[in-house]
C-alpha cells in the first residue's frame, strides 16, 4: 500500500504490517512462511515496526507472538507526530529567519515533493493564478488534486486558471463552491501538456506530471513578474 510508504514504513514493513492483519497472533517463523521475508529480516523489521507503535507482542507458553495494532491507532499516530511538529515550528521558523531571504531555486522530487509544493501554495493562503492540465496531473498524482481544490476553497484562495480543455468536463468546475472562488478559461493546445505553473505570493511554482513528478518553486521578483505577464497573455488567448 502506498499509504503506508507515506506513513513511513518501507516496503518490507508494509507487506508485514498488512499480513499481521490478516493472520493475527502468531509467531515470527511463521510470519516469514506467509510473506516470502527471510527470517532474521523478518525479526529487524517486527523490532522497527514495534518502536513506531504499530506491532506488538506478547510471550505465550516462552514463544513469542506478534500481532498488528487497529489500523485506526495509526491515526493516532500521525496525529501525535503532527502535534510534536507543531510545537517545534516557532523554534525552526527563528532559524530560517536568521538568513536574510535573497530569493532563490528549490527543487523537489517524487510525489511527496509535489505534495510539498501544493501545501506550500495553500500555507500562503494568497490569490493563485495557475495554467497547465489538470487531467494529466491526475494521472500521476492520482487524488492530490482533488484534495488540492477542497482544501483550496477551505481557505478561500480565489483561482484565477487556464486550463487544458479537456480539463472543462470535470464536475469540481461545475460545482458552485468552487466556482464562487475559481474563475476559469480553457486552451485546447494545452491537452497533454505534462507541466504545470502555480504562481502566488512572492513565488512561482513550476510542477511536471510526468512519470517521476518533479518541481521547482522559484522566489524572484523578475520571474514572477514575466511569468504574471505570460498569464495574461494565456487568459486573453483562451476562452
Amino acid at each position: 500500500m502506498e499509504e503506508l510508504k507515506e506513513f513511513g514504513l518501507s516496503e518490507n514493513e508494509s507487506k508485514i504490517y498488512l499480513s499481521l492483519l490478516k493472520a493475527g497472533i502468531i509467531t515470527a517463523n511463521r510470519l516469514a512462511e506467509i510473506t516470502g521475508i527471510k527470517r532474521s529480516t523478518t525479526y529487524d523489521n517486527l523490532s522497527t515496526l514495534m518502536i513506531k507503535g504499530i506491532v506488538s507482542s506478547l510471550v505465550k507458553d516462552q514463544v513469542h507472538l506478534y500481532s498488528a495494532v487497529e489500523p485506526s491507532k495509526i491515526l493516532h499516530i500521525m496525529e501525535e507526530r503532527k502535534e510534536k511538529i507543531k510545537r517545534i515550528i516557532p523554534e525552526l521558523n527563528k532559524l530560517q529567519n536568521t538568513i536574510p531571504n535573497r530569493g532563490g531555486v528549490i527543487y523537489f522530487e517524487g510525489k511527496k515533493g509535489v505534495l510539498t509544493i501544493l501545501n506550500d501554495i495553500l500555507d500562503q493562503k494568497k490569490e493563485l493564478w495557475f495554467y497547465g492540465s489538470r487531467t494529466m496531473a491526475k494521472t500521476t498524482l492520482e487524488h492530490y488534486p482533488d484534495d488540492f481544490i477542497e482544501k483550496r476553497i477551505e481557505k478561500k484562495i480565489f483561482l484565477r486558471a487556464v486550463l487544458a480543455e479537456e480539463d472543462s468536463e470535470h464536475p469540481a468546475y461545475k460545482e458552485k463552491k468552487v466556482q464562487k472562488f475559481s474563475e476559469t478559461r480553457y486552451l485546447k493546445s494545452f491537452n497533454g501538456i505534462m507541466a504545470n505553473v502555480f504562481i502566488y505570493g512572492d513565488s512561482v511554482a513550476f510542477m511536471s506530471s510526468g512519470e517521476i513528478p518533479a518541481g521547482v518553486i522559484i522566489k524572484n521578483k523578475e520571474i514572477i513578474q514575466q511569468q504574471r505577464a505570460l498569464f495574461d497573455i494565456l487568459w486573453n488567448a483562451s476562452k
